[in-house]
């Protein structure tokens, strides 16, 4: 709670859990005054820190049971649910407040649920009314809604082990997910502390949460508490039991035959569960900050306006001195004072209150893991780029080690999404996916697709905030190079806009946008057994490359025979064009191709033998033929004809000639 309060401006001050009331650290003072300067350091560091930490989503990846082929489809399928399901439960914008609540209080929680009052309304299977069909469901659980085993000292003894959340729920949230029992729970109050705690953070101030705004949201609600047990000898497939006011609501196995939470942690400490967070360690240098502005700004406005001295009996009022200009002072004459008062000499402000300020805003950015280059401050103008490179390198160091263990959670809960459809999705499901190259694809999956496959590991390092204008710098220059291909290549270069995320790069390249999206839909139709013919005026290239990936791919074996050959039909066909393209057009109605070079004049034959001369004529085309067609110049090549032998003399002192 103290934390919370820092976080909202409130320093100086320390919650006292007996009183439930902040109290300041100073006994004898009185509480914040309403003039008093105050400068907030430790929010601004905290978004710094939440940025970094949001700043990369994790990359999936599922890997198959098996070798086979079905395993790999279904891996590869799994993988593009997930994708759907992010973005369908708007994880990312529930990662803003996961890490939030990690600075907040060292560690948070994130649960995987089946909803049954989620997904679309459907008539009831027993005609008692109108019921949902229910879907995947992905909360952020804040730390004091959850109760782990006390004897757990990691996440992994927790999965092992048991835990209880506890949450206060409407009433009506009890009749529609427990229709048995529900109706039975009624209201309560906050008996418990950490539900007090949490409901007061919306009416926190100075002197503490209000109990006005904790009386008004607990009407009409109930402290619905689950207990999550492990799976063991007695419980193949774990337990889960829900109950509230003392009534038991459910004695389950746990859905998925493990407990749906996954814990992320901010600094951890070796042998304690409860993890650390930097807001708890710059508190004292908050306070230090603020007093040290304070006396700053009161120096400031006790001598800004300036100090004279004056004899006593001179008779001079404090209204007889403004800041009009030209003003006439009147005082009394003194004996030995006949100047009358005079402006005293204000002393400058020492040095060390401003040097301190900056001490204390390296130990805050300190505490936090936040250097120049994390705060977009240049160290210097001439730190070249690999200075850069390698001070941006030690930056995400630090924050590595806590992306690490979030790389891990996330991945037991990518995990745990994919065991929830696997197991509730019986009917199809629609999934959206909107891909490169103007590729929106809209699938129906069911439970049974994904074969098991749900071991899901995230890329190490994918949530590493590194700097992205270097990345993109370092891809643009191996593109320069062409180490990425050539560099005219509409293909290479929509490739590095998308790595350096230049945005929507299709409607720069509009037509090979479309070239790849017709040929996605031809090969799907060549899947489903369906002959596809590439017209005249498409894209062969891209055709052909397209199509030969998929033969190298390890899918190909699974097609079957009549599809391999459509697959290798269409490969022809567009070899086949792409070579007539290349052709030089041959002369009309001759069959041949351009003459050879002339012959010299007289002298002795050259040494690269007789050239062939043309035989005789054709002979006129018949009823039968007609004339050869013409596409654009590029008509599919003709038997040569091939010429008649020439008569060719032998030259004196030479042998006779080879007759080609």
């Amino acid at each position: 709670m103290t934390n919370i309060a820092y976080l909202l401006g409130y320093d100086g001050i320390a919650f006292n859990s007996m009183t439930r009331q902040f109290q300041p650290i100073n006994k004898t003072a009185s509480y914040l005054k309403k003039n008093r300067i105050h400068v907030n350091k430790i929010l601004p560091a905290a978004q710094n820190r939440l940025a970094r930490l949001c700043k990369n989503p994790p990359a999936y990846d599922v890997m198959p049971e098996s070798n086979s082929v079905d395993d790999k489809d279904a891996a590869r399928l799994a993988l593009q649910t997930l994708e759907g399901m992010w973005r369908k439960l708007s994880i990312d914008k529930k990662r803003i407040f996961l890490y939030m609540w990690v600075q907040q209080c060292g560690h948070a929680w994130m649960k995987v649920s089946w909803d049954t009052q989620a997904g679309k309304l459907m008539p009831d299977l027993d005609d008692s009314g109108n019921a949902y069909e229910g879907d995947v469901r992905c909360d952020v659980i804040s730390p004091f809604e959850i109760f782990p085993d006390p004897m757990a000292k990691t996440d992994d003894d927790i999965l092992d082990s048991w835990l209880v959340m506890a949450k206060v729920r409407k009433l009506d949230y009890f009749k529609s997910h427990y229709p048995e029992k529900g109706h039975l729970v009624k209201e309560e109050d906050a008996w418990l502390l950490s539900a007090q705690y949490e409901q007061r953070i919306n009416s926190l101030n100075t002197r503490g949460p209000s109990s006005s705004g904790l009386q008004e949201s607990m009407k009409n609600s109930a402290i619905e508490m689950i207990k999550y047990e492990a799976r063991s000898s007695k419980y193949p497939n774990g337990r889960m039991i829900s109950c509230a006011n003392g009534i038991l609501l459910e004695d389950k196995e746990l859905p998925c035959g493990e407990i749906p939470f996954r814990k992320f942690d901010d600094t951890v400490i070796g042998g304690k569960f409860y993890s650390e967070t930097p807001v708890t360690h710059a508190r004292p240098i908050q306070d230090q900050y603020n007093e040290t502005v304070r006396r700053r700004a009161e120096w400031t406005r006790k001598l800004l306006a300036g100090k004279y001295k004056a004899a006593r009996g001179s008779g001079l009022a404090s209204e007889a001195m403004s800041d009009e200009s030209g003003e006439i002072v009147y005082f009394d004459p003194v004996p030995g004072s006949p100047d009358g008062p005079e402006a005293v000499e204000v002393p400058m402000m020492p040095e060390w209150a401003y040097t301190e300020e900056n001490n204390l805003n390296l130990m805050l950015n300190e505490i936090f893991g936040l250097s120049d280059v994390s705060k977009g401050i240049l160290p210097s103008s001439s730190i070249p780029a690999i200075g850069m490179q390698l001070l941006t390198e030690q930056d995400d160091t630090r924050i590595g080690v806590i992306t690490e263990q979030h790389e891990h959670a996330w991945a037991g809960i990518g995990s745990l999404i994919l065991k929830y459809i696997e197991k509730y999705y019986v009917l199809p499901r629609k999934i959206k996916l909107a891909g490169p190259d103007m590729a929106y694809t809209v699938k129906e999956i069911t439970g049974s697709q994904i074969r098991g496959n749900t071991d899901v590991r995230v890329i190490r390092g994918s949530t590493v905030p590194g700097s992205k204008t270097l990345k993109r710098q370092d891809i643009i220059n191996a593109y320069g190079l062409g180490l990425l291909g050539a560099k005219d290549d509409p293909a290479v270069i929509m490739k590095v806009l998308d790595m350096i995320e230049f945005g929507d790069s299709s409607g720069i390249w509009e037509d090979v946008s479309l070239d790849n999206a017709q040929i996605k839909r031809g090969i799907d139709k060549l899947e489903a057994g369906v002959p596809v013919i590439p017209q005249e005026f498409d894209n062969h290239t891209a055709w052909l490359l397209k199509l030969n990936r998929v033969r190298k791919s390890d899918k190909w074996d699974s097609y079957p025979p009549q599809v391999q050959a459509m697959f290798l039909a269409t490969m022809e066909q567009s070899l086949g064009t792409i070579v007539g393209q290349n052709t030089p057009p041959l002369m009309p109605g001759l069959g041949i191709g351009p003459l050879p070079p002339q012959m010299p004049q007289g002298g002795p034959m050259p040494p690269q033998g007789p050239l062939p001369m043309p035989g005789p004529m054709p002979q006129p085309m018949g009823p039968s033929q007609g004339p050869i067609p013409m596409h654009r110049g590029h008509p599919p090549q003709p038997k040569p004809m091939m010429p008649a032998q020439p008569n060719l003399a032998p030259v004196p002192g030479q042998g006779a000639p080879n007759a080609s």
